[in-house]
């Protein structure tokens, strides 16, 4: 086995126990019949618990527990720039929505999540040297998926704006030389209308929907129109304004 693949299996041992523990707490609560009684005082533990679940879950669909065998964060560096709140996408189409932590050092690119997201997720630092750039794009807005680790050991895609400002971040001075990756250039104007192209849409399906499911059964009190498009279109509206502010 390669070296690669047994730490994959030593990941997957490590995390393998929650799942245990939590399938048994599961089987007791389906056959014991005094659950109605003790359910409210346990839901916050079997809550967190099925939190810890689907995050570890996602850890390994993303890639992430491998890269992190391979990538962790020492912390010996000071980052150049520091971008938070970043959305994207990772490994086998894991989103992580306005939870990303991206950073620039001068050896490698620094990628965290949230906590709170990904409890058991160790900060990586990639060295820019096995990074590998290409044009992407997500629902209208232009993006760059980044191939980490040569060979590659997973995937990453953000936004094309945010990716060039942590690049330009790494200064090329005092006869050093670093080998950056590949960089596609996206106005902050550009990234304004394929946003603004991503709120249509999604207030258009919203307010659509919105509208025929309150005429559905032919009720009476049916939601005006004003609301089924006005209320997605300040909800979607908000979130995208605070997602430019971050990524532009």
């Amino acid at each position: 086995m390669s070296a690669l693949g047994g730490k994959r299996t030593l990941s997957w041992t490590r995390y393998s126990a929650v799942w245990q523990c939590l399938f048994f707490c599961y089987r007791i609560a389906v056959t014991d019949d005094s659950v109605p009684q003790w359910f409210p005082y346990a839901f916050p533990f079997f809550f967190v618990g099925m939190w810890l679940v689907v995050t570890t879950m996602l850890g390994f669909l993303s890639g992430w527990f491998g890269l992190q065998e391979w990538y962790a964060d020492d912390g010996t560096e000071e980052p150049l720039l520091k971008l938070s709140g970043q959305s994207g996408s990772m490994g086998a189409g894991v989103a992580l929505s306005g939870i990303l932590k991206l950073r620039a050092y001068p050896s490698g690119l620094g990628v965290g999540i949230w906590r709170l997201f990904g409890p058991f997720q160790k900060p990586l630092k990639i060295p820019w040297s096995e990074i590998e750039a290409e044009k992407s794009s997500s629902f209208f807005l232009p993006m760059m998926k980044l191939r980490l680790g040569k060979p590659a050991n997973g995937s990453l895609k953000i936004s094309a704006r945010s990716w060039a400002r942590l690049v330009d971040a790494v200064p090329q001075t005092d006869g050093r030389w670093i080998q950056m990756p590949a960089v596609e250039r996206v106005s902050r104007r550009s990234t304004a209308q394929a946003m603004f192209v991503q709120w249509l849409a999604i207030t258009s399906l919203a307010g659509a929907f919105f509208y025929f499911t309150s005429r559905s059964n032919g009720s009476q009190a049916a939601v005006p129109l004003s609301i089924c498009i006005g209320f997605p279109a300040a909800v979607f509206g908000i979130g995208q304004l605070i997602r430019y502010a971050r990524e532009s």
